[in-house]
Order: structure tokens, then sequence, then C-alpha cells
């Protein structure tokens, strides 16, 4: 099993920093970027409150994490894909890959916050039709030097990036929110099994080992039924250590694991300071070591 780390909320370049190099040197597989652009009103992802957490626009944050670090695999967790153009989303992810030496994992979303989409002119009924197109654009534009895209959404004619990543990008999708227990619908399910390369779980089926177990069991028949291989299908479950036990952590690993998830990411949004949050994830890998299918050994931790 890989183990990674969510970046917990922090909007000092320095802290953002520090974390993001010491997972690398504890032992780390990977380090997600979570994203909300904007907060809109009452209600919204980010609610308006007096003081409210900072959030990521993950592709800026992505692209000083790989000039930070150099082993670690870097991920959005998850990239609200309806908020931009798919030639812009995929000329991004192809830079990022490209200056971090291949250690780009793009994950996802169609996004649920009405207010958020509406601001960016999405409205929120054709969010899945239109998230389907980016997703077959971007990844023409990735394989093809010039390509012709005719979607209702979506329409490229003879366009291409220049130049084109070196190899396919890892494109893993996500879904689920509080309201649907963090369980997608069948027709997200359908289009995950179909058109992803992994699925990333919401943070809702955190402490849910038994929803989340028969959503791993129901979508990897899915990915049967598309006609995929299931072993090349990656799974991510996340450990929430702020609302769980040390002593239940590698219970929660174990079960994931023997569910079918492939990583496991740890993820604190208790609020604190860096340092705090560093001493965890270094706790949580001791104790998640004997699930850890970990880098090579010749990789050494880096010197200070």
């Amino acid at each position: 099993m890989r183990l990674g780390c969510d970046l917990p909320p922090c909007a000092d370049p320095g802290g953002i920093r520090a974390f993001a190099q010491a997972a690398e040197d504890i032992g780390y597989d990977h380090l997600a970027v979570a994203e909300h652009v904007l907060a809109v009103g009452h209600g919204s992802a980010l609610s308006l409150r007096a003081a409210p957490r900072p959030a990521y626009e993950s592709s800026t944050v992505l692209g000083f994490l790989s000039g930070v670090t150099s082993r670690i695999e870097l991920v959005s967790a998850m990239l609200l894909l309806p908020l931009r153009p798919a030639p812009l989303a995929a000329k991004q992810a192809a830079e990022l890959d490209r200056l971090s030496g291949q250690r780009l994992r793009l994950g996802v979303a169609v996004g649920w916050d009405a207010g958020e989409l509406l601001a960016h002119g999405v409205e929120p009924g054709v969010r899945g039709e239109l998230f389907e197109e980016q997703v077959q654009a971007m990844r023409l534009l990735w394989a093809k030097d010039a390509v012709d895209f005719h979607g209702r959404h979506v329409r490229l004619s003879g366009a291409g990036l220049v130049p084109r990543p070196r190899r396919s990008i890892p494109l893993w999708m996500g879904g689920g929110t509080a309201r649907s227990m963090g369980v997608p619908p069948q027709r997200a399910m359908r289009r995950i099994a179909a058109l992803a390369d992994g699925f990333t779980m919401s943070a809702v089926l955190g402490k849910r080992l038994g929803h989340g177990e028969r959503l791993i069991a129901q979508l990897l028949a899915g990915v049967d039924a598309a006609g995929r291989d299931r072993s090349a299908f990656g799974i991510e479950a996340r450990l929430l250590t702020h609302l769980t036990q040390r002593d239940e952590w590698a219970h929660y690993g174990y079960r994931w694991k023997r569910a079918g998830a492939t990583h496991l990411a740890v993820s604190n949004h208790a609020v604190g300071d860096i340092d705090d949050h560093i001493e965890l994830i270094a706790t949580a890998f001791d104790v998640l070591r004997p699930l850890h299918r970990g880098r090579r050994s010749n990789e050494q931790p880096r010197e200070h």
C-alpha cells in the first residue's frame, strides 16, 4: 500500500515548504492538495465566517511544491475541473508534470458547490456532461500533436500542446459529498469505472468503513464490467487522524487495504501549527509502516 498525506491549510509559504519536505523525508509516497477557489455565501464549501481556513488553488500550489521537493508524488485532490477550460487544464497539468519530473497525479472532480460553479459560469446541471468531455479532450491533447474534438461543451480544431507531456498523466477521479455519505451517484460511479485511472474516496468516508468497503466492491465490479483490468486501477482511502485515536489507525489501514485500497492518505483537518502537523504525520507513518510498500531503497533523505 502506498502512503500519502494531505497538505494542511496554511497561508504561509514557509510552512507549506516545511511540511512538504518533511513528508518527503519521512518516507511518504505522495502529497495531496485540496482545492476550493471561492467562498460564495452561506453554506458554501468555504463558509464566510470571521476567520475562514485558507483554501488552495491546486495548480499554483503544486507548482510551488514541485520546486521544493524532488521525489514525492504530487497530487491534486481534487482539482475542480469544470472551473477551467479543458485546454488550460490540460496545459497546466502537462507543465506541472514536466517541471516536477513526471511526478504529477491529476485528481479531478465535478465540484458540488453551486455558488462556486455559477460564479465560474457553469450551470450545476451540466457539470457532469462537461466534465466527461473535458477528460476526453485533455487526454487527446496529451497524446496527439493536433486534436479535433467536437462536443457539446468542448470544441477543438487542429489544437495541440507544445510540448506535449512525455507520458499519459495519471488521471484519477473523486466524488461523493456529506449529503450522499461520501458515495458518488450511480452515473458518477459508471464514469469513474469507465474513464479514470483511479478513484480518490471522499474524506466523508474516513470513519465509515462499512460504507467504504461496499463502495470499493461496487466500483471494482464496475471496472470489470467496463472490460478494464482492476489490478491497474488505483483506489485511495483517507485516514482522518483528527476523528480517530492513534490505537485505531492500524486497524483502519488494514481494513482499507483488505477492501482493495491501493493508497492511503493521512488527513488532519484539525487546527494546529505546521510543527504539530509534521509531528502527526511522522507518528502516523510509524504506525502504518507495516502496510507500506515504499520508495526504492537507494533513495536517501534530503540533506539540510
